[in-house]
């Protein structure tokens, strides 16, 4: 039988339509969206952005102006009690002049190097230029040590000490230091014998450790290594 709504009293037709509100199923709530933070740091509020990054700092260069190391030069020669070139003197003076100009010169510009290998060149000595051919490697080799390498050029063929510093890739080599030796004065004070090519060693304190002619590669470097441990 069919009943009508007309039929069903309000009270029971209100029943009826709260009932079925009941069953329909209710969406659940969007969740707020919350501040992100930054980490709490100890002692310290978090904060709602993230903290300033830092710059790293630089540090300091360890060479001077021009390239070469920091901290050589003539204001870091010691005292010499005892100036001469013979081993277990303090290195005198040399009389070199600048390579490229010609003007009065000194390898006091190499004080405040840990060791210093000099080697003085006769341009047409055949063991000078074999010498020469392996000078850049040494300094290269030696450069991170705080070790000076200066070669001393004394012209007896036709080859300016400038054309001898490029040659033999000298220019540029932060630790390297060429002085022209015109009359090879210089040659003369540093040798330990009637012979061409000698080597002079010199520690810290710009005392002559060693002198010998015509030294290998592997003997430079052996030398050097002695001057260092001075």
């Amino acid at each position: 039988m069919r009943i009508g709504l007309g039929s069903i009293p309000l009270v029971a037709l209100s029943l009826v339509l709260v009932a079925c509100a009941a069953t329909e199923p209710v969406p659940p709530a969007e969740p707020a969206e919350q501040p992100t933070a930054s980490p709490t740091v100890p002692g310290q509020a978090p904060t709602s952005s993230p903290p300033a990054a830092t710059t790293p700092t630089t540090p300091p260069s360890t060479t001077a102006p021009g390239g070469r190391p920091a901290g050589w030069g003539p204001q870091a020669c010691p005292s010499a009690t005892n100036p001469g070139f013979a081993v277990g003197q303090t290195l005198g003076d040399l009389g070199v002049r600048d390579c490229e100009t010609g003007a009065p010169a000194s390898v006091s510009d190499t004080c405040g190097a840990k060791a210093t290998w000099i080697f003085a060149a006769h341009t047409h000595c055949p063991t000078c230029r074999s010498t020469a051919g392996f000078t850049d490697e040494v300094a290269n080799a030696v450069a991170s040590k705080d070790v000076a390498v200066v070669h001393l050029v004394y012209d007896d063929n036709g080859t300016s000490c400038a054309e001898w510093k490029a040659a033999y890739k000298l220019a540029g080599l932060t630790n390297v230091y060429v002085y022209d030796d015109p009359k090879g004065v210089a040659f003369d004070k540093l040798k330990a014998e009637s012979y061409t090519a000698p080597s002079v060693f010199l520690d810290k304190n710009r005392v002559v450790t060693f002198k010998e002619h015509g030294l290998s590669r592997a003997q430079v470097l052996e030398q050097i290594d002695s001057a260092l441990a001075k």
